[in-house]
């Protein structure tokens, strides 16, 4: 579920730059929030939300973080929740979380 759209627009954030309001427009247009919400799915949630805090300026992303997104969503690694936490406790703009 989603795992294509979220390839899409993580590779277009990666590649392309895609940040900001463009990146907001991309997200509404190709992914319903209720279903992420709903989903069970860590991975889906976790790199729907990245997205999300990336595009309005809360969190910072690092090339590496999106890079662990995408392997994962493309079945080349198991997504660990503790793993990814490791990157992005350096990552947020208020500092540690």
């Amino acid at each position: 579920m989603f795992y294509e759209e979220l390839k899409q627009i993580i590779s277009s954030v990666l590649q392309q730059g895609l940040s900001d309001q463009p990146l907001m427009e991309v997200l509404a247009a190709n992914v319903k929030p209720a279903e992420i919400y709903a989903s069970d799915d860590m991975l889906v949630t976790d790199s729907y939300f990245s997205l999300l805090h990336y595009a309005i300026g809360e969190e910072i992303v690092t090339d590496a973080e999106w890079k662990y997104l995408l392997d994962c969503l493309n079945g080349n690694r198991v997504y660990n929740l503790d793993e990814k936490l490791q990157m992005t406790d350096k990552n947020s703009i208020g500092g540690s979380v």
